[in-house]
């Protein structure tokens, strides 16, 4: 593990120190030049008189000649860099004419370039390190003496400002901690935002102690100033800025961390790990600040500028050290903390949130220091400057993206919820919307993720984004992808909207009745242009990222006729199907007859039906073997009723017989399905026991055969009741007289 962190780190290191120190070495530009000109003078005078300083001291004018002298170099050595590529030295001899690298070696030249700049970066690195700690070795030689009299002065000087200061901020403090105790017992602890709006307010009151005490610092100086007879000194005007500087960033530890009021913490951290953290980051705090704003300009006006410069890189790599330290021993503590802070959360997606934050908190930490040490090394006068702001930054950019993926968790978890009023009328439309955007969020989501972390690359100056994204280069790629994503984009608008019409036309409404032929042709329609669309849609987008599509349509066209010469069968399917559908032969739910089977249609597709006959049976029939259609479900229906009688029966009676089994037919609920009155045919045919009686009934289309079984119930009983004989076969038997049998008889 420690092996791992140490080749992260490095890593880190090579790649925060490569931009900075480039940026230092880069001149002014004419903003921070007009920043200069307009400089406080107090500042200009403090400035002019340490600097006189330094020249008076013949070891710190050695050395301000030397660092000079090593500055000129590397700006000597840049410019010779700049400079290569006009003389042609630095320039491969497999670039053009024009001194363009070719296009299949300039990513690798770049990265030759980059790494050489990384490495060359990490050798000064090192060798400023070296040359920033050379004070403390001037000091052991002697070669730097220290003032003791000005350095007991300026003791003596510090140490009354900063008892006054701190005098008055603890029994401020206290105070403080009396009045708003009471007061917080009547506070809400359930609300988040008011417990947010309490720790706000007494952070806010901690930070006017603290001003009040710096101020009560000052008064103490000017009344000192006044009975010698002079004015504050600078060196009490540094103590009391540390003081300032030093307690607002302990009070911003201590509105984070909330040591002291438990009951308004906003972190999952128990009272133990916040009080740890609340400690050691607040000792940093004191370390960094006194050290850099108290302990080096003392160092720079009792002894030499070289010292007070050692003081800060060893303030600095100290200071880096502890933290290091700290998240490396409370890793784990930390990390349970958190875990049992998720537990007690309901919503699943936080517990995923805060499980991963605790799995990743010390890699940010570490990345975090590291990359605040290196500019403290590389850029010593304006780091403060540069990492408030990139931290400042930085939270604003995580705190963005983590409320959209929060939002986007949110919509891919619950789904999109369409009004009442839209679902009634497109009830299919929100399913669709949820098979789609869900997939749409989660690129989204990590597009966010992604960008983040460009953003935070270009916010701590590890790789130049915006420039890139300037560039002809990155204008190019970003508009390329650009165009291909709006044009997913708009065909995913175009087929909901295609997809809605349809499901608009398939919705029944009053005075509008779907048919079975409707809802298949437009079935067979969603799935034609889905495949079109998705088809266009597709080749459109390779267009705009680069890709030739031209060899990929012809492509297309040769691998379709292969198929088609290879698949005549299924050409057939085609062809004949699309000649079904337009002739409105089958539809959805009629039953037919094709090739021989009889039953309902299921499915219909351009290249086969799907039955399902009386036993519940499924045939799939390809079109291409159908040579006829049998329609049972056209316009209207017939039951034909054939009715056989004795020979001995009186017809009239039998007709009258099926007239009236047919009106008590009308009078029951299958009477809804029958179309006109009963058509009598007559006798048809003399059978070899019956004589067949044919009336036909003409019903709604597939209400043929439940009118059909109605009607013989019907005429079965009329029939009994009237006394009509329905034949059936019989067999008679006749018995052969012998001869003679009748006289045998008679005797």
């Amino acid at each position: 593990m420690a092996r791992w962190c140490l080749t992260v780190c490095v890593i880190c290191i090579c790649f925060a120190f490569a931009p900075v120190v480039a940026a230092q070495d880069t001149p002014s530009s004419p903003s921070q030049n007009s920043d200069r000109q307009t400089a406080d003078p107090a500042d200009l005078d403090a400035a002019s008189a340490a600097l006189i300083r330094v020249l008076r001291d013949p070891a710190g004018r050695d050395a301000l000649i030397d660092r000079l002298q090593a500055v000129g170099q590397d700006v000597a050595a840049g410019e010779k860099t700049a400079t290569d590529g006009e003389d042609g030295d630095q320039i491969p001899a497999s670039a053009d004419a024009e001194g363009q690298l070719p296009e299949e070696e300039s990513y690798a030249v770049w990265l030759g370039q980059y790494t050489r700049l990384v490495a060359d970066d990490v050798r000064d690195t090192v060798f400023r390190i070296g040359r920033g700690l050379n004070g403390f070795v001037l000091l052991g030689r002697g070669e730097v003496q220290v003032r003791w009299e000005r350095a007991s002065h300026a003791v003596l000087e510090v140490a009354v400002v900063l008892s006054v200061a701190f005098a008055v901020y603890w029994v401020a403090k206290r105070q403080l901690i009396l009045f708003f105790r009471k007061r917080s017992k009547n506070v809400r602890r359930d609300s988040v935002s008011i417990r947010f709006l309490f720790l706000a307010l007494t952070t806010l009151a901690d930070g006017v102690i603290v001003f009040v005490s710096s101020s009560a610092g000052y008064a103490a100086a000017l009344i000192e100033a006044g009975m010698l007879g002079s004015g504050v000194s600078l060196l009490e005007s540094l103590t009391l800025n540390a003081f300032l500087a030093t307690g607002l960033a302990k009070v911003a530890v201590r509105f984070v961390f909330a040591p002291e009021r438990h009951e308004f913490r906003l972190l999952p951290l128990s009272d133990v790990t916040a009080r740890y953290w609340a400690g050691r980051l607040g000792f940093v705090v004191v370390w960094i600040g006194y050290g850099l704003m108290l302990a080096v300009p003392m160092a720079n006006i009792t002894a030499s500028f070289l010292l007070g410069n050692a003081i800060r890189f060893l303030v600095v790599i100290m200071a880096a050290g502890f933290v290091l330290m700290f998240v490396h021993r409370n890793y784990d503590r930390v990390a349970l903390d958190i875990k049992q802070y998720a537990d007690t959360k309901t919503s699943e997606l936080m517990k995923r949130t805060l499980y991963r934050l605790a799995d990743l908190w010390h890699i940010t930490a570490y990345l975090y220091i590291i990359m605040v040490f290196g500019i403290w090394i590389s850029r010593p006068f304006d780091a403060a400057a540069i990492i408030v702001r990139s931290t400042g930054f930085s939270i604003l950019a995580i705190m963005a993206a983590f409320a959209l993926s929060i939002m986007m968790a949110r919509a891919i978890k619950e789904g999109i919820r369409l009004p009442d009023g839209i679902r009634s009328s497109l009830p299919a439309l929100e399913g669709r919307l949820n098979a789609f955007v869900p997939r749409i969020l989660r690129i989204l989501r990590f597009l966010v993720f992604i960008g983040t972390v460009l953003l935070l690359m270009q916010i701590w100056g590890i790789a130049n984004v915006a420039g890139w994204a300037r560039s002809p280069a990155g204008l190019d790629l970003i508009s390329r992808y650009s165009s291909a994503t709006l044009v997913f984009l708009t065909a995913f608008i175009v087929w909901l909207a295609v997809m809605s019409w349809v499901d608009l036309r398939l919705r029944v409404q009053a005075g509008y009745v779907v048919t079975a032929r409707v809802r298949t042709l437009f079935q067979l329609f969603r799935n034609a242009f889905t495949v079109v669309i998705l088809v266009m849609a597709l080749l459109l987008a390779l267009s705009e990222i680069g890709v030739d599509i031209g060899p990929l349509i012809a492509g297309a066209g040769v691998v379709g006729l292969a198929i088609s010469f290879g698949a005549q069968t299924l050409v057939k399917d085609i062809i004949t199907g699309a000649f079904i559908q337009i002739e409105n032969a089958i539809n959805e739910g009629d039953v037919i007859t094709v090739a021989g089977t009889t039953g309902v249609v299921e499915r219909l597709t351009v290249r086969s039906v799907r039955l399902r006959d009386l036993d519940g049976t499924t045939h799939i029939v390809p079109f291409s073997s159908v040579d006829m259609v049998s329609n049972f479900m056209r316009d209207f229906s017939y039951h034909v009723a054939v009715v056989g009688v004795a020979y001995d029966t009186d017809i009239k009676k039998a007709k009258t017989a099926m007239e009236e089994a047919f009106r008590r037919l009308k009078e029951s609920p299958e009477g809804e399905s029958i179309i006109g009155d009963l058509e009598m045919h007559g006798v048809t045919n003399f059978g070899e026991s019956a004589i067949d009686i044919r009336a036909r009934i003409k019903t709604t289309p597939g209400n043929q055969w439940a009118t059909g079984r109605a009607y013989n119930e019907c005429v079965k009983t009329v029939f009994d009741e009237q006394g009509i004989e329905i034949p059936f076969p019989q067999v008679t038997y006749h018995a052969a007289v012998p001869p003679g049998g009748a006289n045998l008889q008679a005797g």
